[in-house]
């Protein structure tokens, strides 16, 4: 291994080769990548694998380039084996090292071809106000909304009563809409709240139900696809 750019440790090579590579990097599609994107489309972290023709001799080379908010690491190998185990351990030791995110839920990597560690999800459904009126009308015994995983590793909201639904797979109680829009049934006699017996200004409130149940999709479709201790 040669580091050729490096935060924590001193370049092995002249800095006229290492920025001779670097920029010829830049202009190259990664042939592997890991990558970690935060919901405003910031990049805090990308490990990236090339091949390439090294500079002033002929041979091929093979670099991986680790990038985070704090550091980079750009090491060069004569082995395509060498880089490839390189990188897959520079994303396993990244991996370790994820935390939660802001909504509180565990952090995965936006990209990565790496098996065993925590990779994207599928699409996410929207939670919209026709969803939570759908909520609102569902009659079983204590009706949540949840999430669940189809056969083709897909990502589907549906209805049902709690007693048959996974905790960890729900999104949004009924009672919880109720709550939210000071409602209850049988209130007054009136029987049974449902999406048809609703104001306009109760409409309002059930888009600002379904914007903050987003985050909940996001947790408990993340549970439908555990990730195994790291090895």
């Amino acid at each position: 291994m040669v580091n050729l750019i490096s935060t924590n440790d001193s370049s092995d090579v002249s800095a006229e080769y290492a920025e001779q590579v670097d920029e010829r990097l830049r202009g190259m599609v990664a042939d592997r990548e890991t990558t970690s994107v935060d919901r405003d489309g910031q990049t805090g972290l990308s490990i990236r694998l090339y091949a390439y023709d090294a500079p002033g001799i002929t041979e091929n080379r093979w670099a991986v380039d680790y990038n985070d908010p704090a550091s980079r690491e750009l090491e060069e190998y004569a082995t395509e084996a060498e880089a490839e185990a390189r990188y897959e351990e520079m994303v396993r030791d990244a991996a370790r090292n994820l935390s939660v995110d802001r909504d509180g839920i565990e952090e995965r990597f936006t990209t990565t071809d790496v098996d065993g560690v925590p990779g994207p999800l599928p699409d996410l459904p929207t939670v919209d106000a026709d969803d939570v009126a759908t909520l609102l009308d569902e009659v079983s015994e204590e009706p949540v909304m949840y999430v669940e995983r189809t056969e083709g590793d897909e990502i589907e909201l549906s209805y049902g009563p709690a007693a048959y639904t996974s905790s960890e797979s729900v999104v949004l109680t009924r009672q919880q809409v109720l709550e939210a829009l000071l409602l209850s049934d049988d209130e007054d006699g009136a029987g049974r709240v449902t999406s048809k017996s609703l104001t306009s200004e109760d409409t309002g409130t059930l888009l600002q139900i379904a914007d903050e149940a987003q985050a909940d999709v996001r947790r408990a479709a993340s549970g439908l696809f555990p990730v195994d201790e790291i090895a």
